[in-house]
C-alpha cells in the first residue's frame, strides 16, 4: 500500500476524481437539481462533453436517429444516474492511459466496463431498484488489480507469470507478491475516494456478508460477473471457475431462466464496443480468443462473441485510413473497397438472419467476384465420402471452363493436388502459373481447361470437417489485395457456418 500511495502521489490526483466528477456527483445525487444544472456541471469539461455527445448518438440511446448536439438533451435523454456513471468511467479509462498508454492497463480497463455493463443488465433484468449501483459495484469491483498493474508493472507481471504456470490459485499469488488481497487494495482506495459504503461492502466476500438486499445483489453479481469474464478471457489458467456453475449462480441471483442470460452478455459486449470506437481502442483487446477447451458451451459463447466484435470492427474500420492522402485513389480501386463495405455488410446481415448455408456460400463466392480483382471464382464441395469434388456456386465471367473442370473424381488423372489441398488444410497462391516451376507441378488438364494466369485455392473448414474448396483466378498476376480479398471472405463464409451450426 505504501508503495501505491507513493506513486499515486507522484502522479498527483487522478482526473477521474477532478472537481469536474465530483461536482458532477454532487449535482446528480440532489433532487433539486435539474438537466441543465447537470449539463453545465457536464460542460465544465470540454472533453467528456465532447464524449457523452457521441456516446448519447449511439444507438444504444438514441434510438430516434436525430442528432443530438446539446448537452442538457444528453443528460435527458441517458439520465442522471447513469451520466454520472458514464463520467467516472470515461475519466477512469482517460486517468489510466494518458500516463502509461502501452502498458496493458486498457485491457482491465475495458473488462471493468464490460464487467459494470453486464452486472447492470442483469440486476434490471432481476428488478432490481438500484441498478446504476450495482454498475458502480461492478465498474470498481477490479479496481485494485488496476491500480496494481498501473503503479506496480513489474510485481504485476510476475504476478500474470505465475499464474499462467497454474500452479497457484490466484488468490494464493496475490497473498504471495502483495501481502494481501486485490479486493484489499481496491476497497481501501474507493473509500478514501468517497464512494458509498455499501459499494465499498460489496467489493470483498468478507465484507459482503454484512451486506443484506439489494446490497448483497449487488456483490453477487460483480463478482459473478466478473469470474464468468475471466473464464470467457482464458484467464483462470489453474482452472478454479467452471463456466455452467457461474451461469447457474447468476440465473439464481437474478431469478432468470439460463437461456436470457446471454442476451444480457450480448448487449454489454455491444455496449463496450460503442465505448472502444469512441476511445479509438483496438478491438483485439474486447474480442475472447478463439479455444477448443473442454466445456462446450463456453466455447459456443467466446465463438459468438469473438464474431460480433469482429464484425463490428469491419463495419466500422474506415478505408481512407489506410490510403496515402497525397495519393488519391485510383476510380477502380475506389469502386472496390466500396464493394467490400457493401458485401462485408451484407454477409454480416445475412449470417445474423440467419441465412442458410448455401446463401452464406453464394454471397461469399459473388463478394470475393465483386470486391477484388478476382475474374472467376467458384465452391467445389466435396462429397459425402470424400471422393469427389464438384462446382456448387460459380461467380463471374466465362465461368464455363472452370465448371466443366470441377467436376472432380479422386480417381481421375493428375486431380490429387486437389484433394491434398484438403487434406493438408493448406492454402495454395500462385501469383504467376507461367512461371519458372508452376508448369511442371501443376495438372496440365487444369492449365489447358480452366487456362489460369494466378489462381488462389483454399479449403474450407468449418469446426474441424472441411467442406469443401474455394478457387479464384484471373487473367494477370493475383496481388496482395486480392488475396486480401479473398481471404477476408473465407473467414466471414467460415464464421457465418459455424455461428449456423450452433443454432442447430
Amino acid at each position: 500500500m505504501n508503495a501505491i500511495y507513493a506513486r499515486l502521489d507522484r502522479l498527483g490526483d487522478l482526473p477521474v476524481f477532478s472537481a469536474t466528477v465530483n461536482r458532477i456527483r454532487q449535482v446528480s445525487s440532489s433532487r433539486q437539481s435539474d438537466a441543465m444544472a447537470l449539463a453545465m456541471a457536464v460542460m465544465k469539461d470540454a472533453n467528456l462533453s465532447a464524449k457523452l455527445l457521441k456516446i448519447a448518438n449511439t444507438p444504444t440511446y438514441n434510438r430516434s436517429g436525430g442528432q443530438i448536439s446539446a448537452v442538457s438533451r444528453a443528460v435527458v435523454l441517458i439520465g442522471f444516474e447513469r451520466i454520472q456513471n458514464l463520467c467516472v468511467t470515461l475519466k477512469l479509462i482517460e486517468s489510466f492511459r494518458s500516463e502509461q498508454p502501452d502498458s496493458g492497463v486498457e485491457q482491465l480497463l475495458i473488462r471493468a466496463f464490460l464487467n459494470a455493463s453486464l452486472a447492470r443488465e442483469m440486476a434490471a433484468a432481476s428488478g432490481a431498484l438500484d441498478i446504476e449501483e450495482t454498475y458502480i459495484c461492478g465498474l470498481l469491483y477490479g479496481l485494485g488489480e488496476i491500480i496494481v498493474a498501473f503503479t506496480l508493472p513489474d510485481a504485476y507481471r510476475d504476478m500474470l507469470a505465475a499464474r499462467e504456470r497454474g500452479r497457484d490459485r490466484w488468490s494464493r499469488i496475490q497473498l504471495q507478491q502483495l501481502g494481501g488481497h486485490f479486493s484489499d487494495i481496491g476497497q481501501d482506495l474507493a473509500q478514501s475516494w468517497g464512494f458509498p459504503k455499501t459499494v465499498v461492502q460489496a467489493m470483498d466476500p468478507l465484507t459482503a456478508d454484512q451486506l443484506r438486499g439489494s446490497g448483497r445483489l449487488n456483490h453477487c453479481l460483480a463478482v459473478g460477473c466478473h469470474d464468468l469474464l475471466e473464464r470467457v478471457y482464458s484467464r483462470d489458467t489453474s482452472n478454479e471457475l467452471e463456466y455452467s456453475t457461474l451461469m447457474n449462480e447468476l440465473a439464481e441471483s437474478t431469478g432468470q431462466p439460463l437461456e436470457g442470460l446471454d442476451q444480457h452478455i450480448s448487449e454489454a459486449f455491444r455496449q463496450v464496443c460503442d465505448l472502444a470506437d469512441e476511445y479509438g481502442l483496438p478491438h483485439r483487446i474486447i474480442s475472447p480468443q478463439l479455444t477448443d477447451s473442454d466445456d462446450a458451451e463456453l466455447d459456443e459463447m467466446t465463438r459468438k462473441l469473438a464474431y460480433y466484435v469482429h464484425s463490428r470492427e469491419a463495419r466500422h474500420r474506415d478505408p481512407v485510413v489506410e490510403v496515402e492522402v497525397a495519393e488519391p485513389l485510383p476510380s477502380e480501386q475506389t469502386r472496390l473497397m466500396e464493394q467490400q463495405l457493401h458485401h462485408l455488410q451484407a454477409m454480416n446481415t445475412l449470417i445474423a438472419a440467419p441465412g442458410s448455408a448455401a446463401e452464406i456460400l453464394q454471397a461469399a463466392v459473388s463478394a470475393v467476384e465483386a470486391s477484388s480483382a478476382l475474374e472467376r471464382v467458384v465452391f467445389c464441395q466435396l462429397g459425402p465420402n470424400g471422393q469427389e469434388l464438384k462446382a456448387r456456386f460459380v461467380a463471374g465471367k466465362d465461368t464455363g471452363s472452370v465448371k466443366q473442370f470441377f467436376q472432380l473424381h479422386r480417381q481421375m488423372p493428375d486431380v490429387l493436388l486437389f484433394f491434398r489441398i484438403l487434406e493438408k488444410r493448406m492454402t495454395l497462391l500462385v501469383p504467376d502459373s507461367e512461371e519458372p516451376g508452376w508448369r511442371e507441378r501443376l495438372p496440365e488438364h487444369f492449365l489447358e481447361t480452366v487456362d489460369p494466369k494466378g489462381f488462389i485455392m483454399a479449403p474450407l473448414v468449418v469446426n474441424d470437417r472441411a467442406l469443401g474448396l474455394i478457387y479464384a483466378d484471373r487473367g494477370t498476376l493475383v496481388e496482395d489485395q486480392d488475396f486480401k480479398v479473398f481471404n477476408q471472405f473465407m473467414v466471414q463464409a467460415r464464421l457465418g457456418l459455424e455461428m449456423l451450426q450452433s443454432r442447430r
